[in-house]
């Protein structure tokens, strides 16, 4: 009886059946140590992608796509969630030590 490409008799199907278990094992023990090894080192991996010219290159080119849209999206919310906003305001403007850019009283 044939299964797939593995044929059923005896040692050839175990055999095939625990080099897929030890690949699929070590596939996973990878995937905990990446996961593992990101959490120990999350801080710093966030820092070098916030300061990374390839990552602001992209999000760049992204916008200048988008622009239009996340416009939109952002009306849109502003619009739906006009008490979120007010508290927004009002928070930039009892900040200390800095002007919000959004009640600035000189006009541009």
């Amino acid at each position: 009886m044939l299964i797939g490409y593995v044929s059923m008799d005896g040692e050839n199907f175990l055999d095939n059946f625990h080099q897929l278990f030890e690949l699929i094992n070590q596939n996973i023990q990878r995937k905990k140590q990446k996961r593992d090894w990101y959490h120990r080192n999350k801080e710093a991996v966030l820092e070098q992608q916030k300061s990374s010219e390839n990552k602001k290159k992209s999000q760049k080119e992204w916008y200048k796509k988008n622009k239009e849209k996340c416009i939109t999206r952002a009306k849109m919310w502003n619009k739906e969630n006009s008490g979120a906003r007010k508290l927004i305001v009002e928070r930039h403007k009892h900040r200390k030590g800095s002007s919000c850019q959004w009640t600035s009283t000189n006009p541009k």
